[in-house]
């Protein structure tokens, strides 16, 4: 965590061959071509000279993530630069075309275990919440990073459910912790928090707190943990019991760029999405995720079919969804 990183989505495989083709004409850098899982090239890069110090290392993924870490700072200025890419060394970037946007730091500690969570479903009508939450070891980090894991809102459902199985086999079930709210088990919930004058951030921070609860009961040594920023940060920290208090607190918006975090997002949608069809097939036709005019259409077709109240099995009422259908 300590070197200068960089990172980008090069999606066209053309511009993929130009950036490797720039990297290997740099002058003054001998690149040595490695093979890694996940990759379709590693380069490590060593200096011709004693005025260029340190090594680089630049890593394209077959899913078109491109990183680039170096040992120091000038080094990754430079080279940088000569690919045309802007950037400051303290930061991690995060690039989707040709403009790049900060991303808050991590502040954990270099070498040290940390958990991450997140949550789906909380912006789809049918289906559940999930929440997941994935303890991560600096080395199970660097294997996650190596697979490819990214913010799941990046992949596809078939990228994710491949993605969630290797997270599983790779982490076990003593790093991971998955808590699966049924919408009806959901609307129950909903409706005790708003009779405490408490809303749906109050719904997240417990399901938040549970799985950070869960992961330390699993034995994992964590002290750390970071959970995306979605309301106020008293929020998580007034539902931590009490071992979960020990532990350093982090939020921030964006958290997936976090390898922890990247990878609870990826278990969570995985689940929602396992869910989900689960719940077509007993509703007897698609419940589409999200809020489009194609949920508001099946909606009304299952109230047509086997009346409103069944919407409380398969979907989250307190939506303005329930009020357009029923």
């Amino acid at each position: 965590m300590s070197h200068p990183f960089f990172k980008t989505k090069i999606p066209a495989s053309n511009e993929r061959a130009r950036l490797k083709a720039a990297l290997m004409a740099i002058s003054g850098w001998s690149w040595t071509v490695l093979t890694e899982q996940y990759c379709e090239y590693r380069l490590d890069g060593a200096p011709h000279s004693s005025e260029n110090t340190g090594w680089i290392r630049v890593k394209q993924y077959q899913n078109g993530t491109f990183t680039l870490e170096s040992a120091n700072a000038s080094s990754y200025s430079s080279v940088l630069a000569l690919l045309g890419f802007e950037t400051t060394v303290t930061a991690v970037i995060e690039k989707t075309d040709t403009s790049a946007s900060p991303i808050t730091p991590s502040p954990i500690p270099e070498n040290t275990s940390y958990m991450g969570s997140d949550e789906s479903g909380k912006g789809d009508y049918f289906g559940p919440l999930v929440i997941a939450g994935v303890a991560v070891t600096p080395e199970t980090e660097k294997l996650l990073e190596s697979m490819g894991v990214m913010d799941s809102k990046k992949l596809k459902d078939k990228q994710i459910g491949i993605l969630a199985a290797q997270i599983r086999t790779q982490l076990g079930s003593t790093a991971i912790s998955i808590v699966e709210v049924s919408p009806k088990r959901y609307n129950e919930l909903y409706q005790t928090f708003k009779s405490k004058g408490q809303n749906l951030n109050h719904l997240l921070a417990w399901g938040h707190a549970t799985v950070i609860e869960n992961l330390l009961e699993q034995g994992n040594p964590c002290t750390w943990a970071v959970a995306d920023q979605f309301g106020s940060e008293h929020y998580i920290k007034q539902q931590l019991k009490p071992k979960g208090k020990t532990i350093h607190l982090h939020q921030q918006h964006r958290a997936e760029a976090i390898t922890a975090v990247a990878a609870a997002s990826i278990l969570a949608r995985d689940r929602f999405v396992q869910k989900l069809q689960k719940l077509s097939a007993e509703a007897g036709s698609p419940l589409p995720p999200g809020a489009s005019a194609a949920v508001k259409a099946a909606a009304r077709q299952l109230v047509l079919s086997k009346g409103a109240a069944y919407l409380g099995q398969v979907a989250k009422l307190h939506f303005k969804t329930t009020l357009e259908v029923t």
